[in-house]
């Protein structure tokens, strides 16, 4: 069973499925292309350029702590908090939570 992965929506504060054609398969195989489109996509494409920047792919983001994001990108804080709470955490979430089926 495949959990959805959740994009939230600034104009909306809503949380809606990222359809699976976005990126196709677990976030554990994703490039860091695939991270860099998965955080464009969902608004932050400034941030974007930071993962690319350090190379983070879907291994690394699923490992990756509040801390990791918050200080470690050299992001902007308030974009860091939503970036981790409202993605990393879910895609953690949602990838930890498949591997218990």
């Amino acid at each position: 069973m495949k959990c959805p992965v959740f994009q939230n929506t600034q104009a909306t504060g809503s949380n809606q499925p990222l359809t699976s054609s976005f990126i196709p398969g677990s976030p554990m195989d994703w490039t860091v292309s695939d991270v860099v489109s998965y955080f464009t996509a969902a608004g932050f494409p400034e941030q974007a350029a930071a993962f690319r920047t350090q190379e983070i792919d879907g291994k690394s983001l699923l490992l990756m702590q509040r801390n990791d994001v918050l200080t470690g990108l050299s992001i902007r804080l308030g974009p860091a908090l939503k970036i981790y709470e409202r993605h990393v955490k879910v895609l953690q979430k949602t990838h930890f939570e498949e591997d218990d089926c």
